[in-house]
């Protein structure tokens, strides 16, 4: 027993690394000592030859936000630019408003990066970290890098599973079609990166549906599920793709018309939250389909506008939608601006958005809101970062599902399991969000 514990104990003693500095100086900056530090910068040492598993001793100081010997470091010589084991630099480590600006205003290169490819921005805004960002901006960072990667990710994942959900499930959706081209028609505009062969697969999958059943949406001899949502949905995903006005599109139109109720709204079963819960979410995207591909649809916009202007949201969906819809209705500014107040104000510290006051902020709810606006010229920096943060290695964002499982689950191959329609569609939102945050291209 005696020889099989010392045997253990040697192997373990093996595996755990000696933590014991190599000299005075790394010795008194893991110490955080600022004044054993100046004063073996004062005899002479030198402050970039000593490392601790990798970090500079100027990066030492940036991890523990010691901004007086980071100085001291500067003073003598340090290498602003030395990087760890992972290409980071002081900057990148830094998180003190203090220690930024002495980095910054000794000539920091804000462009550096890690060899994952990441900035001291990038790093800023995983931390959450608002001050930072703006302070990194104003140097001239830029996030346009981080959100490239960031959206063409996403978007492979999507494009990839799109064409598989259809075969499982026979039928093309709002989540796995109609926002991932929502998606692309927006990042193509910013010049990401799409997968043309697919997004025209995925336009003809779309129209395969709806075309043999057009006589049958005319006369409306036949029955679809939630048109203001479902068939609302595909009419903007095709809008997204360049799809242009058709005798198709004209006959999905009609079925969404004769969902108006009497107060203006459009009809909704409420059984499958939060994508197909809600009349603003109803309303509002069938006004923007009546908009596009509508004829003489005028009067049912503004019976749809005075609803909206007059009805109360209560979860996440609605607020979005509202605001949405509102806009697409043409409503007045301040009816608009109201809107957007309310959704602003349902931002939580994190940065995100939760569907329901009493859930976790997620990717849906955030992606939705940070569109709508977007779309109504609000900057949303805070959302930004959140998504930065939260997106998973694979470029998906996972999202829990709200609603019962009436449908088997059609696996398409996207993440998250029984989760993945849901996600699929807060991945969409998500993606589209940070995409409108940037500039299009010529």
């Amino acid at each position: 027993m005696k020889i099989r514990f010392l045997v253990f104990a040697a192997v373990l003693s093996a595996q755990i690394p000696d933590f014991k500095p190599a000299t005075p100086m790394l010795e008194a900056a893991l110490r955080n000592d600022a004044a054993g530090v100046s004063k073996l910068l004062a005899s002479g040492a030198n402050p970039n030859t000593d490392r601790f598993f990798g970090f500079p001793v100027l990066t030492l100081a940036a991890v523990q936000n010691n901004s007086e010997m980071a100085k001291k470091l500067i003073v003598s010589g340090a290498d602003l630019e030395a990087p760890d084991a992972n290409g980071n630099t002081a900057l990148m480590w830094a998180a003190d408003p203090k220690l930024m600006e002495l980095l910054l205003a000794n000539g920091a290169n804000v462009t550096a990066k890690n060899k994952f490819g990441e900035t001291s921005l990038t790093m800023a805004m995983k931390r959450g970290d608002m001050q930072a960002v703006s302070r990194l901006k104003a140097g001239g960072a830029s996030d346009a890098t981080a959100i490239r990667s960031a959206v063409e990710k996403p978007i492979a994942a999507l494009q990839k599973s799109g064409p598989q959900f259809v075969k499982v499930s026979g039928c093309s959706s709002c989540h796995h079609q109609s926002l991932p081209q929502m998606l692309t028609g927006a990042a193509r505009k910013r010049g990401y990166a799409v997968d043309e062969s697919v997004s025209a697969q995925q336009l003809k999958t779309v129209m395969a549906m709806f075309r043999p059943i057009r006589e049958k949406l005319v006369d409306g001899s036949v029955t679809l599920p939630n048109p203001g949502i479902s068939v609302s949905y595909s009419l903007l995903g095709l809008h997204a793709e360049g799809h242009a006005p058709d005798e198709t599109t004209h006959a999905m139109t009609l079925a969404i018309a004769r969902t108006q109720t009497p107060d203006g709204s459009f009809a909704v079963l409420p059984a499958r939250p939060p994508m197909e819960a809600s009349p603003f979410t109803s309303t509002a995207l069938s006004v923007r389909a009546l908009r596009i591909y509508g004829i003489d649809a005028d009067d049912r916009i503004a019976k749809a506008r005075a609803w909206l202007i007059n009805a109360r949201p209560v979860s996440n969906e609605d607020r979005t939608m509202r605001l949405l819809g509102l806009t697409w209705a043409h409503a007045p500014k301040s009816d608009i601006d109201n809107a957007a107040a309310e959704l602003l104000a349902a931002q939580r510290a994190d940065g995100g958005w939760a569907q329901l006051d009493g859930l976790e902020t997620d990717a849906y709810a955030t992606g939705q809101a940070m569109v709508a606006l977007i779309m109504t010229g609000h900057r949303v920096d805070r959302g930004v970062a959140y998504l930065l943060r939260t997106q998973l290695a694979d470029g998906t964002w996972h999202v829990r599902t709200r609603s019962s499982p009436f449908q088997p689950l059609k696996d398409s191959g996207f993440p998250h399991e029984r989760d993945q329609w849901i996600s699929a569609a807060g991945t969409s939102w998500a993606a589209m969000a940070l995409t409108l945050s940037q500039p299009e291209v010529d």
